[in-house]
């Protein structure tokens, strides 16, 4: 089924779109709420998650080789346990999606707000326009092409460097000495699951298997470049906010506010307040562009859920005049409005929010390793995928009490999967009953 496809990336273009797939705006919140959570210890949390993503993007590079289609990872789980489980990772990508739909316009007004000194609520203000932009970009069916995207990726590796390098010389080996004791452990566990949000993309290879030169070859390559190049970059600007201390543990607005905008404060701390001015609008730039490819994405996911019968009926619908899931549209411009509106009246906090994909994100990782220790063939491959299922099961329970949001949509997805199969069996019987 995969003749069709034009074998036209590279090593090197894989690489890049791997990057671009793994590397999105949560890595512009994440280091400072880790720090916040963990304090110096965050470098343990950010380490072992780097370490997990080896065996992770692994798994998703051999199921990748082996079973080469641009289903992705719903194919894998669907091939080995079946429709209803596949349809899970269809949901589950759905709502830790739509939780994003707000979460990434929402750190561009945070960084806004933080650096010029506003107020806070003009950061929720900020997320309304750029969730507005896209929902009505993408009603039109004006799509962001795949070079515009790529090219927000781009400019977020550019900020994540320029970052780094300039933090160096602000940097303190006193603020990166641990601190052992035997409390650390929870703290650098919660802040490992925050993580999460900045690693989900190593599966996004697997869609693109197909299009490789030489798929069995190419795509391990590609994925040993990411790995690394992700790696290096996470861990670099961990070290850049930690090193310089741009981050506060605690709970006050204050201490927040800077957490969530640390990479502005790591720029202001090392060039001064100019830096943090730039960075704050090229994170703006960023969260504009990623909140557009966003619900481009998630909306036309509700459409073919709904197209292949997993999904309520009425969203399984194209405008004829513009080339537009229209109506999914809408539904994804209701979830993520009604998520700013309830996150602005109980003032929660970014922290908490960012649970709710990762709880998701953690499941679907889990489902799509198991998927990979039962349908790789290769030993090097099932040793990936155990290895990976085990550290993500082991790790799951620091999600704290949002575990219970992928078992509700668990039970949601196939309780709704179950009615409508019989729904349609019972028609069907009736339209038969009527026919003789």
């Amino acid at each position: 089924m995969t003749g069709h496809l034009k074998r036209s990336i590279s090593v090197w273009q894989g690489i890049a779109l791997y990057v671009g797939a793994v590397i999105g705006s949560g890595i512009l919140i994440l280091p400072g709420m880790t720090a916040g959570i963990a304090g110096t210890n965050a470098l343990f949390s950010w380490g072992a998650m780097i370490l997990l993503s080896i065996p992770l993007a692994y798994t998703f590079a051999f199921l990748a080789r082996e079973y080469p289609s641009a289903g992705g990872i719903s194919t894998f789980v669907e091939q080995a346990f079946g429709r209803y489980v596949g349809a899970l990772i269809g949901w589950f990508y759905f709502i830790a999606a739509a939780a994003g739909q707000f979460i990434v316009p929402l750190t561009g007004g945070i960084y806004v707000t933080f650096v010029f000194h506003v107020p806070t609520s003009i950061a929720f203000l900020i997320a309304a326009v750029l969730l507005v932009g896209a929902l009505v970009s993408n009603y039109l069916g004006l799509r962001t092409s795949g070079k515009v995207q790529l090219a927000t990726s781009g400019l977020i590796v550019v900020v994540l460097l320029a970052t780094i390098v300039f933090a160096v010389p602000s940097m303190h080996a006193s603020a990166l000495t641990p601190h052992v004791s035997r409390a650390m452990f929870r703290p650098i566990g919660r802040a490992a699951m925050l993580i999460f949000w900045s690693f989900f993309g190593w599966e996004a290879i697997a869609s693109l298997a197909p299009e490789f030169h030489h798929p069995k070859r190419d795509v391990m390559r590609a994925t040993w470049g990411a790995v690394i190049i992700v790696g290096v970059l996470y861990f670099g600007i961990v070290l850049a906010v930690i090193g310089t201390h741009s981050y506060s543990v605690g709970e006050q607005t204050i201490a927040q506010a800077m957490n969530n905008a640390s990479l502005a404060q790591v720029m202001k701390e090392s060039i001064g307040k100019s830096g943090a001015e730039v960075t704050a609008v090229i994170a703006l730039v960023i969260c504009l562009g990623t909140t557009n490819a966003f619900v481009a994405s998630i909306s036309r996911l509700a459409y073919s859920l709904s197209h292949r019968k997993l999904a309520p009926a009425w969203f399984d619908h194209i405008n004829e005049q513009r080339p537009a899931p229209q109506r999914a549209v809408l539904l994804v411009g209701g979830l993520a409005g009604s998520g700013l509106i309830i996150t602005y009246l109980f003032n929660l906090s970014m922290s908490k929010l960012v649970y709710v994909p990762d709880s998701l994100g953690i499941a679907t990782y889990i489902l799509g390793t198991a998927a990979g220790v039962r349908l790789i063939q290769s030993r090097t491959g099932k040793a990936c995928a155990c290895i990976a299922c085990i550290l993500c099961i082991v790790a799951y329970p620091f999600v704290g009490v949002f575990i219970e949001i992928p078992i509700v949509v668990a039970v949601l997805c196939i309780g709704y999967v179950l009615w409508r199969s019989r729904y349609e069996r019972k028609t069907e019987n009736n339209v038969e009953k009527f026919q003789r």
